[in-house]
């Protein structure tokens, strides 16, 4: 099933089918989950509002099979929607997130973001290579360019990574489907910024993760259907088992359009 099939059931239903060809190890791709929660969400508020923030707790793992999703409005003010949502599977919560809508008004507060750093151009971008058993299978979907970092589990001693992403298949995404849902499952898509500096594969996963969108106007998205987007990740501390790594994604006109940060656990 598509990446564009799912984000319609999701839109239209409290349930879906998650299919095989979105794992990674024993759970499913987070990055899907997330952009299923927004749609479902966005299915439902009553506001045109834009999505400002989410914040997602990977509870459990989430398995092939049936999902449900419940929803439900926290706050609905003259400005801001809060809304909640509880992912479900076998009657236990699996994912649970919060998400912030906010509708644009004027403000003397104006701050600029920086343009994007130069990391390297799409051109000369490494490919991630797709290893069976070792490498998620989800990521045969998505073309990772990398311009400056090491392969996972290759015992370097960088903790960052830059480089390009975008769905391999166009067919994942049409000209309907929404920048940002495509945009969300993507900057996921990474693999955890200190995984290269493990001399072996080992289990790791996101614990939490939070995205903020300061520029979500329909320009900054691109009007592209399967545009490349410029990711930065920079791992802020590991200690104890847990690594907390901040990232940044801008658009091919080096907008900033994304902040992320997350929580992961690694067993190595």
């Amino acid at each position: 099933m598509s990446f564009e099939t799912m984000l319609e059931q999701a839109e239209q239903s409290s349930t879906v089918i998650m299919e095989s060809g979105w794992g990674q190890g024993r759970a499913l791709f987070g990055g899907i989950l997330g952009a299923l929660v927004v749609a479902h969400l966005q299915a439902r508020s009553t506001s045109d509002a834009k999505l400002r923030a989410l914040t997602i707790s990977f509870v459990a793992p989430v398995e092939v099979g049936e999902v449900e999703f419940k929803a439900e409005v926290l706050r609905a003010g003259k400005s801001v929607t809060q809304m909640q949502c509880h992912v479900m599977q076998q009657d236990k919560v699996v994912v649970s997130a919060l998400a912030s809508f906010g509708a644009a008004r004027s403000s003397q507060v104006v701050v600029t973001s920086e343009a994007a750093p130069n990391i390297g151009a799409i051109k000369d971008g490494l490919s991630f290579p797709y290893i069976d058993g070792i490498v998620p299978e989800f990521t045969r979907k998505i073309d990772f360019l990398y311009t400056d970092c090491d392969l996972p589990f290759s015992a370097s001693s960088k903790s960052h990574i830059n480089g390009w992403m975008r769905w391999k298949d166009s067919a994942e995404v049409s000209a309907a489907c929404a920048p940002l849902l495509s945009l969300i499952a993507l900057i996921d898509a990474w693999p955890p910024a200190i995984l290269q500096m493990l001399e072996r594969p080992s289990p790791a996963s996101s614990l939490t993760w939070t995205l903020e969108f300061p520029s979500i106007d329909a320009a900054a998205l691109s009007q592209q259907t399967n545009p490349w987007w410029q990711y930065r990740a920079q791992t802020d501390a590991a200690h104890n088992g847990y690594g907390h790594i901040a990232a940044e994604v801008w658009n091919e006109d080096g907008q900033l359009v994304a902040i992320s940060r997350q929580t992961v656990t690694v067993f190595a």
